[in-house]
Parts: C-alpha cells; sequence; structure tokens
C-alpha cells in the first residue's frame, strides 16, 4: 500500500530522533506569526495555517458556518441551504459525500469533535477565534480527517464580570438578538452563557407554498473550575432549533430568479425542523512532566421532518402527479478522548493519545411521485483510534517531527424498501470492518528571522461505509478513501508591514468517495443516490495568503486558493479527466480594514469562488456547473463608550448565484444564494 514506504521511513527516524543529542541551548524554531495589533488580520502560522481573530470576525460579518466559505484558501462550503443538512465541505479538493460517508473536513469547538457534516452546529456566536487547518489532522485530534479541520474557539470568562447584548435589522425582515454573560462566581468556579434569537422572512418569490422563513433559537452554558492546583475541569451544553420554511430550491434559467410555485400550500408551513442538543466534559490536569486531557462528547441531532417538493411545480395530473419527499432522521454519538501531552518547551515534544466514538443514525425517507416509497434505515458505527506524534530540534534551525495513528471502524447498516405498487424490495444489510495506520514526516527549517519553510509528508484514510438509498447490495457499499498528502510552505515575514504564506500541495487519492444518482436508473421514478468510489483522484495546487499596511490604520489582505482536481481514473464512467465534483477551480478573498483612533472603523472585502461542477456518471452533463462569481461585503461603524454602533451590507452588487445544485432531481434546480441584505446593528456590553 501507499503508507508502506512512509511507514518504514518513519520508524527509521523516530529511532535515529530519539538517540539524537540535543545542541545545547537550542529550542525549536519557532514560526513567526504575520499579526498586527489592534487589526483583524489573521495571524499566519505553517503549523496552524489560518486563524481569523475575533477582530476580523466580527468585520466580515462571519455568522455562520458558511460565511467561511473561501475565506481562507481552498475552504470552499457547498451548501444546501437547511442549515449543515446534505452540505459538502471541502479542502484541498478533499470533501465529504452529501448523505452518508465521513467528514473529510473535521469540526470542534473548544476541542470538542462535532460528529457528521449535516449535525454540525451552523451558527457561529460568542467566537473569540477559528483556526482552519489544511491537510491531515489525524496526530494531535481524536478525530482524523483528510481534508483538513476548523477549530472555533468561544469567549471565556476573565476575572471581572462581563456582559454583551446586541440586536441588529436588514432586509426581508431578518432580525438577530444576541446576549452573553461571562464572569467569575467563587472558590475558583466562572461561567459562561450565550443566547440568540433570530428570524428572517426569507428572499423565495413563492407564488404557491412557504417562502423560505426561518425562526432559531440557539443558547450554550458553560462552568469551569480553576482553584489554581493544576487542574482545570469544564462543562458545557448547547441546544439550538430551527424551523425552516421552503429549502432555497429554485429552477434554473427562468426570469425571476428566486421564483418558485409549489404543492405545498400551507401557509406558514415548516418544511424542515431541526433540533440539535450536546454535553460536553473536558479535564485537564498538570502531572509531573506531563499534561493530562479527557474530553467526554454527547451529542444529539434530529430532523424531523425536511419535506421537499421534488418537481418544484403545482402541476398536478395523471402524466405528471405531485412529487415530494419526507425525510425523519435521528443520530446520536458518544465520544470519549484521552491524551497525554509532554510540557511546553520539553526538550522532546510528544502526544499520546487514544479516541473512541459510538454513533447511530435512524432515517425514514418517503418519496410520493404517483407512487408511494420509502425507505426505513439504521446506520451504526463504532471506532477506536491509537494516535501519536513526536518531535525534537536536530539544529538551532530545525526541527523534526513523526506521526502515526492507527484506526479500526465497525460499520452496519440495516435497509427496508416498500412501494405502493411492487411491495417491499429485499432487505439490504451490510457490516464491514476498516483499519488503517497513518504515518506522518514533517520537517521545519528557519533559513533566517525573516524566512521558514515548512515540508510534509503524510498519509491518511477515510473509512467506507454504507449507502442506504441503493438497491443495489453492490452499490450501497463503498470503500475506503486513500490520501497520500505532499506539502511545501514558505512563511516569509520581513516586517510588521506586510507578509505572505505559500503552500503547495498534491493529493494522491485512491478510492475516492462522493455522491452520484444512479448511473444506469431504470425508470424516471429510479430514485437510489449512492455514494461512489473513483479509482484515482489528484488535487494539486497552490495557497497564497498575505497582508500589506501601507499606513497604520489601513491593513489589505489576500488569500488565494487553486484546486486543480480531476478524476484521473473511474472505469465505466465518463468522468476521467473532468474536473471533481463539488469543488471549486480556484477561491479568492480581498478585504480592506481601517480603524481610527476616534472610534470609527470600516471593512470593504469580496470573496470570490471559482466553477463548480454537479457531475452525473456518464460526464456529460456539462451545463450543470455553477459559473465563478463575486460576493461583495461591507460594514462601517463607531464604538463609543460601551457602546458600538454599525451599518453593514451582504452581496451588495446583488449577485444571482447558487451555492449548490440538485443533480438527482429533475432539470436540475439550483439552491438560491441570498440577494443583497442592507441592516443595521447595535451592541453593549457592561
Amino acid at each position: 500500500m501507499k503508507y508502506t514506504l512512509l511507514s518504514s521511513l518513519s520508524l527509521i527516524l523516530c529511532s535515529s530522533l530519539l538517540g539524537q543529542g540535543t545542541t545545547p541551548n537550542a529550542e525549536r524554531p519557532t514560526l513567526d506569526e504575520i499579526s498586527v495589533q489592534g487589526t483583524s488580520i489573521p495571524e499566519l502560522d505553517l503549523s496552524r495555517s489560518s486563524i481569523l481573530t475575533s477582530d476580523q470576525i466580527k468585520d466580515r460579518q462571519i455568522n455562520d458556518l458558511v460565511d467561511l466559505s473561501s475565506l481562507t484558501p481552498n475552504l470552499h462550503i457547498n451548501a444546501n441551504g437547511i442549515q449543515s443538512y446534505g452540505d459538502i465541505i471541502s479542502i484541498r479538493g478533499i470533501a465529504n459525500t452529501q448523505l452518508f460517508g465521513a467528514p473529510g473536513v473535521q469540526l470542534y469547538v473548544d476541542g470538542v469533535p462535532q460528529a457528521d457534516v449535516s449535525s454540525y452546529s451552523s451558527t457561529l456566536y460568542d467566537v473569540d477565534s477559528i483556526e482552519i487547518l489544511r491537510g491531515p489532522q489525524g496526530y494531535q485530534y481524536g478525530k482524523g480527517v483528510t481534508g483538513g479541520a476548523i477549530n472555533i474557539k468561544t469567549k471565556v470568562p476573565g476575572k471581572e464580570q462581563s456582559n454583551k447584548i446586541s440586536a441588529s435589522y436588514g432586509t426581508f425582515d431578518s432580525q438577530k438578538y444576541n446576549f452573553s454573560s461571562k464572569g467569575p462566581l467563587s472558590n475558583g468556579f466562572s461561567y459562561s452563557m450565550a443566547v440568540r434569537r433570530a428570524l428572517s422572512d426569507g428572499y423565495l418569490n413563492n407564488s404557491s407554498g412557504a417562502d423560505n422563513t426561518s425562526e432559531t433559537w440557539h443558547g450554550a452554558l458553560k462552568f469551569y473550575m480553576d482553584k489554581g492546583n493544576g487542574t482545570k475541569i469544564s462543562f458545557g451544553a448547547n441546544f439550538e432549533t430551527h424551523e425552516l420554511g421552503a429549502q432555497p430550491i429554485v429552477k434554473r434559467n427562468q426570469s425571476d430568479f428566486y421564483s418558485r410555485s409549489t404543492d405545498f400550500d400551507g401557509i406558514g408551513e415548516e418544511y424542515t425542523e431541526i433540533d440539535r442538543n450536546q454535553q460536553s466534559l473536558t479535564i485537564e490536569s498538570e502531572l509531573e512532566g506531563t499534561r493530562f486531557i479527557s474530553v467526554t462528547n454527547r451529542n444529539d441531532w434530529s430532523l424531523s421532518p425536511n419535506r421537499l417538493d421534488l418537481d418544484i411545480s403545482t402541476i398536478i395530473s395523471m402524466m405528471s402527479p405531485q412529487q415530494t419527499s419526507v425525510i425523519l432522521q435521528d443520530q446520536t454519538e458518544l465520544s470519549q478522548e484521552i491524551r497525554l501531552e509532554s510540557e511546553e518547551q520539553a526538550e522532546l515534544d510528544w502526544i499520546l493519545g487514544a479516541f473512541y466514538a459510538d454513533s447511530e443514525i435512524e432515517g425514514d425517507a418517503t418519496r410520493s411521485f404517483g407512487l408511494i416509497e420509502r425507505t426505513q434505515y439504521t446506520l451504526e458505527s463504532k471506532s477506536i483510534a491509537l494516535f501519536s506524534s513526536i518531535g525534537k530540534n536536530l539544529s538551532e534551525k530545525d526541527y523534526l517531527s513523526l506521526g502515526l495513528r492507527y484506526d479500526k471502524f465497525d460499520k452496519q447498516m440495516k435497509r427496508d424498501k416498500t412501494n405502493s405498487m411492487f411491495g417491499s424490495s429485499p432487505q439490504v444489510n451490510g457490516s464491514n470492518d476498516f483499519s488503517s495506520f497513518s504515518p506522518s514526516i514533517k520537517w521545519e527549517h528557519s533559513f533566517s528571522d525573516e524566512l521558514t519553510g515548512n515540508a510534509r509528508v503524510t498519509y491518511a484514510e477515510k473509512p467506507g461505509g454504507f449507502s442506504a438509498y441503493a438497491d443495489n447490495a453492490a452499490e450501497s457499499v463503498f470503500m475506503e478513501e486513500e490520501t497520500l498528502a505532499y506539502e511545501v510552505s514558505i512563511l516569509f515575514s520581513p516586517s510588521d508591514s506586510w507578509g505572505v504564506n505559500l503552500t503547495a500541495y498534491l493529493n494522491d487519492i485512491e478510492n475516492y468517495q462522493f455522491e452520484l444518482p444512479d448511473p444506469n436508473p431504470s425508470s424516471p421514478m429510479d430514485t437510489d443516490y449512492f455514494v461512489a468510489n473513483a479509482d484515482e483522484v489528484t488535487a494539486k495546487g497552490i495557497e497564497i495568503e498575505g497582508f500589506l499596511k501601507p499606513i497604520e490604520s489601513v491593513t489589505l489582505s489576500m488569500a488565494y486558493g487553486l484546486s486543480d482536481s480531476e478524476y484521473d481514473k473511474f472505469t465505466g464512467s465518463g468522468l476521467v479527466g473532468k474536473q471533481v465534483s463539488f469543488v471549486p477551480k480556484q477561491t479568492l478573498a480581498i478585504s480592506a480594514i481601517y480603524q481610527l483612533e476616534n472610534g470609527v472603523y470600516g471593512q470593504i472585502g469580496t470573496k470570490t469562488i471559482g466553477d463548480t461542477h454537479f457531475w452525473d456518471y456518464n460526464g456529460l452533463n456539462t451545463a450543470d456547473k455553477i459559473d465563478s462569481y463575486t460576493l461583495l461585503d461591507a460594514n462601517i461603524g463607531y464604538v463609543f463608550n460601551s457602546w458600538e454602533l454599525s451599518v453593514f451590507g451582504h452581496n451588495i452588487t446583488d449577485e444571482e448565484y447558487y451555492t449548490s445544485l440538485v443533480n438527482y432531481l429533475p432539470e436540475t434546480p439550483g439552491i438560491a444564494g441570498s440577494p443583497r441584505v442592507i441592516g443595521l446593528s447595535v451592541s453593549r456590553e457592561f
């Protein structure tokens, strides 16, 4: 297998590294961060990739997970329009499948791993910073992923009580109300809490049926204990509930971009209801020469239901009956991570950890197209992982680190399908085990105080599994995805006025996982949709992040990513040589920020997402593509005493664009992105 040579080299280097003498007074070369005091420029650190600070989160109006799309190189979110359900998140050409596969990009909140992408919390609030780590991340975290990770850190209490209340109002009667509070309690205890209420009338022009309205609640409560004896404990709980109107699916190439008319004619009828709650317990303890960390997590998510008019029309006849879909799904996940780490500034940096997760998904999907077809399924997954890394200074300028990870997954599926005309289909059941060893080698070198380099080679696997919407037993099973990732980076930071981070990468992928409609439908009523494995895919490209500060009060920043992702081999399909589905060719984000001494601040920025394809199996549907588009956002604000007032705008040029296409529905309709939104926000801290 691909990792054999890399594993052998890792073991040889590990033996050499452990026996290497330490240069007197040598320290691990620190990778300089590009940061500017008092601005919202993200720090750049080759060991952590991009960091979005709290100022930048505010300036770029990052309220939802999808707002992160393209703000850092090659991060893209193919949004399905109903929170995170059905979203596809990709980094460097590696992504999750829409419904049944494992994440390619893992989400963490305060070090706590979230479940699969569909159940990710999409709303961001009370956030202190967001780290975007690109490339495999299996040697410091419990959940191993091949594409990258998003690590969200929320604000923690300080030594004094702090409260903040805010409200905003914008186009389409969109409203947000936030309250947060944090501070000390007594005897080493402290707390933090945050609540958000958000509403919107939606932007669809529906002549029949509901609009894409939304009413949501979010809440989080966390308690901390730190009595100064080297042990810290935190317990957190959060919830969210979404009552959503129509999913913003519209027909393409119509005169009114946002026009929609459906069979669902109940005024105010809820198309989708999503509920989520999570509890976590984190324990950190300083032992003699060692740091102990335990993270216990429970995640409960439900979709009850999601309702969709499949043909997006009100035409009902014997030739064209009502076509609808109703999906109910419940998901629970329990996980436990235990990690031992070396102390900071130790002669040898090391991590040794174990991770266990147990998840279950129960689904019930009913499709009506003249006939009524019902699919009931249960997907179970149990996994255990052991992970470790070790690093040491080889000289004053060189640092070498090695990683090794072992994963084992046990997966099962039970599925029943009935049809009002043909009765029950043969039951599709399955069970499979997946296991893998994933080694990594990383070298860092300081060429000078201004120039630092990094090279990394990693082998990683994403587990296989089962597709519940496939009648064919062979199509219901998909294999593990194998990635050999190469990366070279250079960070040039000559002064506090400008700096740039350049990265080149290559992902050589076998058994690439992505979802397809049935390649050989027996009839227009065939609704099979499954995870396929493309034999070979190559994703290669570059990433550029930089900033320029021409004067003290103005900062310019740029983040560009190129992803040349192609199907190299896919037996039997027509996709060879074509751009990989769901992955844009390029991303670009540019912003200009100013901060004046009198409290006035402002930001104007753009983000561009390149051409994105949505292929069928034969690769003949060249028109099913989202053309490159650019969105412009801006805000201007004023801070005075404890008050802050700002005027903001999203999609100021009123660009008409899709956030996704649905290529398993007739005519491949699109998910319409939001038109122009202008609003006012006011907040006060006390």
